[in-house]
């Protein structure tokens, strides 16, 4: 691409972190690499900014009035509905996010674990005497989306159409048709739940769905077009997330025997590992639009230019954690950014953090030791949302 003039070219660096080799093989390896002292300017995609440090990605989150929501992901989404309240900035993402935060409040999400673990525990015992397992097919996907769909309110029995749907749209960045054909599809469906959802009486029903057809913003109930915009942002955000920090946790358990044993003959420190694992594999690269010309992290930006804020880069920053690159599973003061920050911040981190320790509970408590399949490696995504689309494993059955 040709360079705008506020651009020194000294800044431009090959940089693609959806295709990019060595993002293939070790997304965050790559990332590490990256880093530097400020931004630097990559011409994939049409061009964009990439911070570097976790205080200036820190501080970009925080600040709306700066870095606009507007675009949140590059290249720009196969998204025909507004993300709402993703997509928004104050103070209307301040409106439209206020009902969605007592629904995934750390309350009602902790009366959700004896139904998390049930799911959870039926999920590991229909593999666990086999002695192999594909873990992101038979358990890293099936149990995030089991558990969203019924919160959801939708039917259990379409989990599997939800999951495929909402990865083609998220990840088929190499056929942008079936990414609008997924996007169709969810709409489509979507938009027929919400108009039969409004013509029912939901004072009985306990679904997010539900709560959300009951509620008002600004004094008055949703209409059917922010419903719709509701559910669609919900079941893009909350089948794909918790599948990707899945797959990275369960391979680096694999990998490394020590943190397994320990955290086997330790069960209590299985929350505080969470927090590391989320650190070291954050997985999300969300983006901003600048706003107004600006000088920020050592560069000059103009208005409309794009942002990589990437959420691996900012947790795994050597400035702010010792020993960054390594996983410590009892680390102390650990302010990763893995859920965001600032208003955007995971309205959903309560529940993620959940579905987590409670997969590593009860995998650890059937499969205590367990490792990489002989002559296979995992198959890894990197992009807007990293993840791990294949890890096969066995053990003593």
């Amino acid at each position: 691409m040709e360079l705008a003039e506020h651009v020194d070219p000294a800044l431009v660096r090959d940089f693609d972190y959806h295709q990019g080799a060595a993002f293939l093989v070790d997304p965050f390896a790559a990332l590490d690499r990256a880093r530097g002292d400020r931004a630097f300017f990559s011409t994939a995609y049409g061009g964009y900014w990439v911070l570097t440090r976790a205080a200036d990605i820190r501080e970009a989150f925080q600040h709306p009035d700066l870095f606009s929501s507007a675009q949140f992901s590059i290249p720009a989404g196969a998204y025909p509905r507004t993300m709402r309240p993703l997509a928004l900035d104050p103070p209307d993402h301040t409106r439209y996010r206020q009902p969605l935060a007592p629904l995934f409040a750390p309350g009602p999400i902790a009366r959700r674990e004896p139904e998390l673990r049930r799911v959870c525990a039926g999920l590991v015992d229909g593999f666990a005497r086999a002695g192999r397992s594909d873990l992101v097919a038979d358990l890293a996907r099936p149990f995030p989306t089991t558990v969203f769909v019924s919160m959801l309110g939708l039917p259990l029995a379409e989990a599997t159409t939800f999951e495929q749907w909402n990865h083609d749209l998220t990840h088929a960045y190499h056929d942008p048709e079936l990414r609008k054909s997924a996007a169709r599809s969810i709409i489509e469906y979507l938009d027929e739940v919400v108009t039969a959802r409004q013509k029912e009486d939901t004072d009985d029903r306990e679904d997010v769905l539900s709560a959300l057809v009951r509620t008002e913003v600004d004094g008055r109930p949703l209409d059917h077009e922010e419903l719709v915009d509701y559910a669609f942002m919900l079941f893009v955000a909350g089948l794909d997330t918790v599948t990707a920090m899945l797959g990275f946790t369960f391979y680096c358990l694999a990998t490394r025997p020590d943190i397994r044993a320990r955290l086997v003959a330790e069960p209590e420190l299985v929350r505080g590992a969470v927090e590391e694992f989320l650190r070291a594999h954050a997985i999300i690269n969300t983006a901003r639009v600048v706003k107004r010309d600006v000088t920020f992290a050592g560069v000059g930006m103009r208005a409309g230019d794009r942002v990589l804020l990437s959420t691996p880069l900012a947790s795994r920053d050597p400035g702010e954690f010792e020993r960054a690159d390594a996983i410590l599973i009892d680390r102390e003061a650990n302010r990763h950014l893995a859920f965001g920050a600032g208003p955007h911040r995971c309205v959903g981190s309560h529940l993620a953090r959940l579905e987590l320790a409670v997969a590593v509970d009860e995998v650890l408590a059937r499969i205590p030791d367990f490792h990489l399949a002989p002559g296979e490696q995992p198959v890894i995504h990197a992009g807007g949302s990293f993840g791990v689309d294949r890890l096969v494993v066995e053990w003593e059955a």
